[in-house]
């Protein structure tokens, strides 16, 4: 990912300069973009900016080279938003400054509840469970996560099939709350079953584990 650019204040556009990597040899048409830039803005005024260590948005999983981006750089002492997308996958990224700043953000805390009703199902076999008490315990879990600030909660990796989403174990703090709000749920043996299930799946490979999504709001025509 490129952190420094160099500006052109007039056009409000940047373009990247590219930081070595781990590959000796330069990349040709990089180069030419930059001089390409150069030679277009250096009447202008060009001045250098550095991107801020901070979480950047995107609209797309960060691997799809169709993603738009954005972010913010300082440029003297300045702070400005930034965007980047490109106009084909054949194309150059582009870099342009957005004076509206960052888009807004809706942030949420969830889990895959489809896939946390089949693995309760699973756990309980060959005993059955009752449609009521997978949906009372669902119901649970989503009303204690929707409250929480995102910011808060602990993750451990990224969701690389969603756009800006991170994975995290249940909270920890929160383990034995859900236990006592489903002991009218289950009789007290389901309740022992329970208490292994949410150990066993309450990490951030299990079944209960929560999912950070930060979603981009469109602006305001």
């Amino acid at each position: 990912m490129t952190d420094a650019f160099i500006l052109c204040r007039r056009c409000q556009l940047l373009s990247p300069l590219r930081t070595p990597g781990p590959w000796p040899e330069p990349d040709p048409d990089a180069a030419a973009d930059l001089a390409a830039f150069r030679a277009a803005h250096e009447a202008h005024g060009i001045e250098g900016a550095e991107r801020l260590d901070e979480r950047g948005l995107t609209d797309l999983p960060l691997w799809d080279p169709m993603a738009t981006r954005w972010f913010r750089v300082r440029a003297g002492a300045d702070v400005l938003a930034v965007r980047s997308w490109r106009t084909s996958i054949d194309a150059a990224r582009c870099y342009a400054i957005e004076p509206a700043g960052l888009p807004g953000v809706a942030a949420c805390v969830e889990v895959d509840e489809a896939l946390l009703r089949r693995a309760l199902d699973r756990d309980f076999y060959p005993h059955a469970i009752r449609a009521a008490q997978l949906d009372g315990f669902v119901a649970v879990v989503r009303e204690m996560l929707s409250p929480l600030d995102p910011d808060s909660v602990d993750t451990s990796f990224d969701d690389a099939s969603l756009p800006d989403a991170e994975i995290g174990p249940f909270p920890t703090a929160l383990r034995p709350v859900l236990l006592e709000r489903c002991g009218t749920l289950f009789d007290s043996w389901e309740l022992e079953r329970l208490r292994g299930f949410v150990g066993a799946h309450a990490n951030e490979d299990g079944a209960l584990a929560v999912r950070v999504r930060r979603i981009v709001t469109p602006r305001a025509a």
